[in-house]
């Protein structure tokens, strides 16, 4: 069953278009979808209690979520050739922590604010360490199951592409 429903390359360029999405449903361990689900969990959390009602932030949860998952597919097909498969919803959970972030940052403090920045540092610095490979074996991966560190990189600009781009207002003292 989790066959028919991971990204596969060969069959989504046959036409089996339902896995942009259902790729990011499926994982490859319970562990691995453990791992997954909390993180999307404490994003999503934020995402819809940061909004302006709770209403409006599922709305724009689901919509994320909904145009997120194919693009993040998508993107795979277009910049990651060598990969044929692709599990999981890490993509998708990196695309929530960057919503989160751009949610807290216009209510955050100084002192948050710089562990906003560090939090972006870090996940910049992991996916780097994946493209690299430095993390190979450290997932809790099976170890013939390479890091998809496009799909995290993916669902980083999925995020970003979320947040609201405002001027800033100028301040006259």
């Amino acid at each position: 069953m989790v066959e028919l429903l991971e990204f596969d390359r060969h069959a989504l360029l046959a036409g089996e278009f339902w896995r942009l999405w259902s790729g990011h449903l499926v994982h490859y361990s319970a562990q691995h979808a453990l791992i997954d689900f909390a993180v999307v969990l404490a994003a999503a959390v934020i995402v819809v209690q940061l909004s302006a009602s709770p209403a409006a932030g599922m709305r724009r949860l689901l919509l994320a979520v909904g145009l997120g998952a194919p693009f993040i597919s998508l993107g795979m097909l277009l910049i990651a050739p060598h990969c044929l498969y692709y599990r999981g919803a890490s993509a998708i959970a990196a695309m929530l922590v960057v919503m989160a972030g751009g949610a807290l940052w216009p209510r955050a403090t100084r002192s948050m604010r710089a562990a906003l920045l560090l939090m972006a540092a870090t996940l910049t610095a992991k996916i780097a360490a994946e493209a690299a490979g430095a993390l190979h074996g450290w997932s809790n991966l099976p170890l013939d199951v390479v890091v998809a560190w496009q799909a995290h990189l993916l669902g980083v600009l999925a995020g970003a592409l979320t947040l609201p781009f405002r001027k800033p207002r100028l301040q006259l003292d």
